[in-house]
């Protein structure tokens, strides 16, 4: 009889432990609440057009690149504009910061153009519906483009750091091209051909003398 409550106090002295065990673990393993919380998502959201962008941003910033290096013919003869000082270098740093960042602004999707009111000063213009479609069906094309412009302005800041003057004339042609590209998919198709036919034509500025 003692041997027979011996036996069963032994056996429920190791359920007890083994039910302690599975509680301190059970404890231990974390619960759904405590596992790392999702990345929130993103709340980048566009403000305006594609149209307002360039016409309040990009277009007035890309001057001081495209405008820093030239060559005027005057009355008083031929003119030549370059970045000389640490300001003049200044604006064309600026407007190539400006590039590289709007071509992560150009890649949030919004509209192509201000739905009020809107008309168009390219003849060969879509519309901005068909702009629209155009970038959704192969939005890979626009973002590529975006890309291409950021990876022409990076280029920019390095020909300021060397104040190579001949090299913001290069980059500003670069830039243009870039640009045409996309404007030529996306913007006016129907101008491609004669675009094309112009640029093959066309006298370009040779390199300014330092």
């Amino acid at each position: 009889m003692r041997q027979s409550r011996f036996l069963a106090g032994a056996v429920l002295l190791v359920a007890t432990a083994l039910a302690t065990q599975s509680c301190t673990r059970t404890a231990e393993a974390p619960t759904p609440a405590e596992a790392p919380a999702a990345a929130p998502a993103s709340d980048m959201a566009a403000v305006v057009s594609v149209r307002e962008l360039m016409t309040n941003l990009v277009d007035p910033l890309s001057d001081n690149i495209f405008d820093a290096v030239g060559s005027d013919v005057t009355s008083k003869g031929i003119v030549e504009t370059k970045p000389t000082t640490d300001e003049d270098w200044a604006r064309v740093r600026q407007g190539a910061i400006v590039l590289a960042e709007a071509s992560n602004l150009l890649k949030i999707p919004r509209k192509a153009a201000p739905a009020h009111d809107y008309v168009s000063k390219n003849p060969g213009e879509l519309a901005p519906a068909d702009i629209d479609a155009a970038i959704e069906k192969n939005r890979g094309a626009w973002n590529a483009f975006a890309n291409a412009m950021r990876t022409e302005a990076i280029k920019v800041l390095d020909v300021v750091d060397r104040k190579d003057v001949n090299g913001v004339l290069k980059a500003g042609s670069d830039i243009d091209r870039t640009c045409e590209a996309c404007h030529l998919t996306f913007w006016y198709p129907g101008d491609r051909e004669a675009v094309l036919k112009d640029r093959s034509s066309r006298a370009y500025t040779d390199p300014v003398k330092k």
